[in-house]
């Protein structure tokens, strides 16, 4: 469309400038004055550059190109026309120009520029035409041919998506059945560990009570036969000191040996049941184990016991114990802590127990590891009694803090 209007404006332009010169010319017959002769000399210029433009829109079309090389031998004749008559005219010979003027000679060819021009104007519509018919046919082809494409998106999207559905509903039943699966797992883990619970803290309490039983029997019949042997090693001594001195020394070491076996199995007794816990007390007994095994250089020891805390479960005071004596062990043994405070306070929920060092600190999953069976046991020994157990990093994120809360019965 851009093109045809091009060249309808280019021929319009042609007719324009032709036009001028003749309009120019009456001018210069009229009045005698060559300044109306500057159209003349522009139109050869201007027409140059219309028709340039002309052959440019329309290469590529054989019959325009033909009536283009027509049009312009015409114009060209009408130029040549037009300046024969301006040199008559300076000749003096204005009658010969009236009558050409007055013969209209040259009307012939501009009739025949006009039905020239007349016939490229019809080409240029009936070329926008068919070029408008295959913009149409293609436009049609097109939109058929993205209906097919769009038919086949829509099917390939249809069958896709049943795809994922398909997919997505095999992995829900999947997944539903690994969570049930898990469900039931974790049910299952939680019933063996809740009677794995039972199970530790009812042989916790048989150990207490198995180890009390072992120690009663300890001291009372191996430690009156130890005692009546001893004083039997003694009598017999006394008798062989003069007579045989050589057995009497040998009774000597026997008697010694005997005592340090005395000495070793109160130790077993006290490790069994600190007998210091029942007539004693609870703060008596951390206060004398403390002393009796922190003797590790360069470790501290600093307890926060008040004395009035007094008149305790029995069952309390042994598992209060026992996490003293096992966290005690686990500071010196793997700490390295320079260190280490005990804290018992009676507060108004229960009574409280804190064991802290300044030592390397404790792993976040020490509790699952397989042998933490010491903290498992203190946990256990809490949890037999209804408390609350707690092992975190210390004061600055340093050391070890073990911290026990057995609440009061309502």
């Amino acid at each position: 469309m851009e093109q045809s209007w091009y060249v309808n404006d280019h021929l319009k332009n042609i007719n324009l400038l032709t036009g001028d010169v003749e309009d120019s010319l009456l001018g210069f017959y009229i009045s005698g004055d060559e300044a109306f002769l500057t159209p003349l000399q522009a139109a050869k210029e201007n027409l140059s550059a219309e028709f340039l433009a002309l052959e440019k829109l329309i290469n590529g079309n054989p019959t325009q190109q033909k009536h283009l090389i027509l049009l312009r031998t015409l114009f060209d004749k009408r130029i040549e026309k037009f300046e024969d008559r301006v040199v008559h005219f300076k000749r003096s010979r204005l009658k010969e120009v009236v009558e050409i003027v007055k013969r209209r000679e040259g009307m012939q060819i501009m009739d025949e520029v006009r039905q020239l021009e007349i016939t490229m104007e019809k080409d240029e519509v009936v070329q926008l035409t068919a070029r408008r018919n295959q913009l149409y046919g293609e436009f049609d082809r097109t939109i058929l041919f993205g209906a097919i494409i769009n038919g086949f998106a829509v099917l390939i999207l249809v069958v896709f998506y049943r795809m994922i559905y398909q997919h997505f509903s095999k992995q829900r039943v999947v997944e539903e059945a690994l969570k049930q699966a898990n469900e039931n797992l974790e049910a299952m883990v939680s019933r063996r560990t809740a009677k794995l619970s039972v199970l530790t803290r009812h042989l916790l309490r048989v150990s207490e009570i198995e180890k009390a039983k072992l120690a009663r029997e300890l001291h009372d019949e191996m430690g009156s036969s130890l005692t009546a042997i001893g004083m039997d090693v003694m009598i017999v001594s006394d008798r062989l000191k003069d007579i045989q001195p050589d057995l009497a020394s040998q009774l000597c070491r026997a008697k010694q040996a005997l005592q340090e076996t005395v000495e070793m199995k109160r130790r077993i007794i006290e490790d069994l049941r600190p007998s210091m816990l029942d007539n004693l007390g609870l703060v008596a007994s951390i206060r004398s184990h403390c002393e009796k095994v922190i003797h590790v250089p360069d470790l501290e020891y600093e307890e926060d016991i008040p004395d009035e805390i007094k008149n305790i479960n029995s069952e309390w005071a042994i598992a209060l114990f026992r996490i003293v004596q096992e966290a005690l062990n686990n500071v010196i043994k793997y700490a390295k802590a320079t260190h280490v405070k005990i804290s018992l306070k009676r507060t108004l929920s229960g009574l409280w127990l804190q064991i802290l060092d300044d030592g390397i600190g404790i792993q976040a999953d020490a509790m699952d590891k397989p042998k933490s069976h010491g903290l498992l046991g203190m946990r256990e020994r809490v949890l037999l009694l209804g408390g609350e157990f707690a092992i975190k990093r210390g004061v600055a994120n340093r050391g070890t803090a073990i911290e026990v809360l057995l609440p009061f019965s309502d």
